[in-house]
């Protein structure tokens, strides 16, 4: 006999271009929700019914907004298709089909001079004025408005983002809709070689090539910073001691603030020639600092076997 399924909880992101959709949209997609950005309208019943019968997705969020007009014929038409969802959805969660389906609507709103400020900022055109539906960006801003009213009419939750900055509205959203919230930041820690390039996803990175190199020893040359020798060899050394001092300390000065501007996680990447010997070695000497701490870092040597 299988375990019933558990509530799905449904989240529709709408609002105005340049109102943050995209931030909230990660943000749910941090704290544990399947996100879709700009699904049709037709195909939204389709994939919530799909769900529902999938226990490992019980929290999904979807994004609609002024771009689903582009899978109608004319503009009745997309409203029309845009109520049938909304009512649909109202209608499933109150049916013993639908039964635990939470629904809910997320609507974003921003004043018109922020908006015209965002836009010329990012130099992106917006969605109608690149589609040739409006002649200017007020316009279009206008006509969005008019548009996405179906939303903003039965919107669960309205956010004004004219006064927050992207991390606000993070932590905003995570606040609303975060069951992770409460969990530690994730924490990577990296070991790489630079003759390999920079890993692109290290939000700090520590160059040690200035430590005396293993490498030169003939001994620990087919070695790796994993065996206890070159390990040794490496962190008896007074400056990576000192290094691993301060980037300790680094860490416990800016995680907290990292944690709280909404972030989902935080790579450390140390970088020598190779990724083989003295980075590998204070990776590993560094994430038992940090466990010692109390925190469970996430360890990847990327260029160990290369």
């Amino acid at each position: 006999m299988t375990d019933p399924l558990s509530p799905l909880q449904v989240v529709i992101v709408s609002g105005l271009s340049g109102s943050g959709k995209s931030v909230a949209l990660h943000a749910l997609e941090d704290a544990g929700f399947f996100c879709v950005d700009n699904l049709p309208s037709a195909l939204v019943i389709d994939f919530v019914r799909l769900c529902e019968h999938n226990q490992a997705v019980r929290r999904v969020a979807v994004a609609l907004d002024v771009r689903e007009r582009w899978f109608a014929r004319d503009r009745d038409e997309s409203h029309a298709q845009l109520l049938n969802v909304l009512e649909a959805l109202s209608a499933r969660g109150a049916s013993k089909d639908g039964a635990g389906q939470a629904s809910s609507i997320l609507f974003l709103v921003c004043d018109e001079e922020i908006l015209v400020n965002r836009f010329k900022t990012t130099r992106r055109p917006h969605p109608l004025v690149a589609h040739d539906v409006a002649a200017s960006l007020g316009e279009a801003i206008a006509l969005e408005r008019e548009w996405l009213m179906p939303f903003r009419e039965r919107a669960s939750l309205v956010i004004d983002t004219s006064g927050l900055t992207v991390h606000d509205l993070r932590r905003r959203v995570t606040t609303l809709y975060g069951e992770r919230a409460s969990q530690p930041l994730a924490l990577h820690l990296l070991s790489f070689g630079f003759r390999h390039g920079v890993p692109a996803e290290a939000d700090f990175v520590f160059d040690v090539r200035f430590l005396d190199n293993p490498f030169f020893v003939k001994e620990l040359r087919d070695q790796t910073g994993l065996d206890p020798a070159v390990a040794r060899f490496v962190t008896s050394q007074p400056l990576a001691t000192r290094l691993l001092d301060h980037i300790d300390g680094l860490v416990a000065d800016v995680l907290p603030a990292i944690t709280a501007e909404g972030r989902a996680s935080l790579t450390l990447a140390i970088g020598c020639t190779g990724g083989h010997h003295r980075s590998v070695a204070l990776t590993q000497a560094l994430a038992l600092r940090l466990t010692a701490r109390g925190s469970t870092p996430h360890i990847v040597h990327r260029d160990i076997a290369r």
